[in-house]
């Protein structure tokens, strides 16, 4: 349900203004800069302030045409009406042009009570066809995102073409036994790609097995995977059947498989060659059926020609790859998971949210996010725990997501110093994600030392 709350900016006569809250909630905010922080820091869901009302007759507010701007920076859905003296069709199609829903022209004699009622009738059905596109608009805008978000694998949400395409060459290679190299940095969501391919194989009935490699040593990887007969080494007291057996004809995914170290990759790629294993410390080989999906965070090319990495390893794996780019390279689906993650932690948490305030979500939707959709993910959770109102506002950030991203209203000029300070900070935010966070790599990116690099993390509060 919409909650119809209209805007009025600028002064209105009693009247006018008794006949509207007849009808809706109004919010009145004489001021138009005023009005315009107020639509920035609003707590309430963004579409909540239905109406925008631009007065260009008061002679202290600044050009009209500069505040439908900054509205629409805000939501290009909010229908503002413009009342003003001025009769010329000239000014009034440029208005229209400026992105104006509708205009009011208001009577030339204030004490007119004939010409006054006329204009408030004009007034009260300007905002009635508003209110009725508006309504049009939002529900348009969620039939849309329901139909871009139908059928896709859970939590791959968006609809950059980035996103599409990623969906559309998991659709591909699901039912395929094709083994998948999916790539992208940490935080982009590897695992959810792997689980979406399994969910729609031929084989979705059986097990899914994930196995982060970097998390295991050497000398128990071999065991992990393959499996051991009782007494292959010290600690074996029992005979164990191993991953690959466990997951039968399922999906086993080794996530970070560019750790592995080499003596167990030329074990890996017999696996892949002749689809048999044999259990540490065992004669025997068992058959291999479940399919391989490998992940990794980093370019397993690069790690080939610096001879990291088997290449014939590398063209097993690759039969088909998956890169998914990160989230500063698709901003636009920034709103669409900050939603998606809301009603979820909003659940969780049993609070009553129904939305993030416009600058909140301008925040979200600079910040550089290195941590990419896992660390947006847990912004709006913890937003979510100290929300107390009905929508997340700025000050339920956490204050280094707000301090690296610099909102200003449009109207307040920004200072040389702070705008290079934010423009440094999104720069080595971006160098050290691409490098995962390496200082040294990172340093080398921006042609800086690595001593200078670590004091201007320091200076900047950047977060690694």
């Amino acid at each position: 349900m919409i909650t119809k709350t209209i805007l009025l900016t600028s002064h209105y006569p009693s009247r006018v203004v008794e006949m509207v809250r007849r009808q809706w909630k109004v919010i009145d905010i004489p001021d138009q800069r005023e009005a315009l922080a107020f639509l920035r820091a609003c707590t309430t869901m963004p579409w909540a302030i239905s109406i925008g009302i631009v007065d260009n007759t008061d002679p202290k507010a600044f050009d009209g045409k500069s505040m439908l701007r900054e509205i629409h920076k805000l939501d290009a859905n909010i229908p503002v009406i413009v009342s003003t003296h001025q009769r010329s069709p000239a000014v009034i199609v440029d208005f229209v042009k400026h992105g104006a829903f509708d205009y009011v022209v208001e009577p030339q004699d204030d004490n007119d009570v004939e010409q006054w009622t006329s204009y408030t009738q004009d007034f009260i059905f300007a905002l009635t066809r508003a209110m009725a596109w508006r309504e049009i608009m939002l529900e348009n805008q969620r039939l849309k995102d329901d139909l871009i978000c139908r059928d896709k694998p859970d939590f791959i949400k968006g609809r950059s073409s980035a996103v599409l395409n990623v969906v559309n060459l998991i659709r591909k290679v699901a039912p395929t036994p094709a083994t998948v190299l999916i790539t992208g940095e940490s935080g982009t969501g590897k695992e959810l790609v792997a689980r979406a391919i399994h969910s729609q194989s031929t084989n979705r009935e059986h097990p899914f097995t994930p196995i982060n490699c970097g998390s295991i040593s050497e000398s128990l990887l071999a065991s992990e995977l393959f499996g051991h007969v009782k007494g292959a080494f010290t600690g074996a007291d029992a005979h164990r059947q191993g991953l690959l057996r466990e997951t039968g004809s399922g999906t086993l995914l080794l996530d970070e498989i560019a750790t592995i170290p080499p003596s167990f990759q030329v074990m890996l790629l017999r696996v892949l060659e002749q689809r048999t294993a044999r259990p540490v410390g065992g004669t025997g080989d068992y058959n291999v059926t479940c399919r391989f999906l490998a992940a990794a965070n980093c370019n397993l090319e690069d790690l080939v020609r610096e001879d990291k990495f088997r290449e014939d390893l590398f063209y097993r794996l690759n039969v088909f790859h998956i890169h998914i780019p990160p989230l500063r390279q698709r901003r636009e689906d920034i709103p669409i998971l900050a939603d998606f993650f809301l009603k979820q932690t909003a659940s969780q948490y049993g609070k009553d949210i129904k939305g993030i305030s416009p600058g909140a979500m301008e925040i979200l939707e600079e910040y550089a996010w290195p941590g990419n959709v896992r660390q947006l993910r847990h912004a709006i959770e913890r937003a979510t725990i100290l929300c107390e109102s009905d929508a997340l506002g700025i000050g339920d950030f956490d204050p280094r997501i707000r301090s690296s991203t610099i909102v200003t209203d449009g109207f307040n000029s920004l200072r040389y110093d702070q705008a290079m300070m934010h423009f440094e900070r999104n720069l080595i935010q971006s160098a050290l994600a691409q490098c995962q966070g390496n200082r040294s790599q990172a340093a080398n990116l921006l042609h800086m030392n690595r001593t200078t690099l670590s004091y201007r993390i320091r200076q900047l509060g950047i977060e690694i």
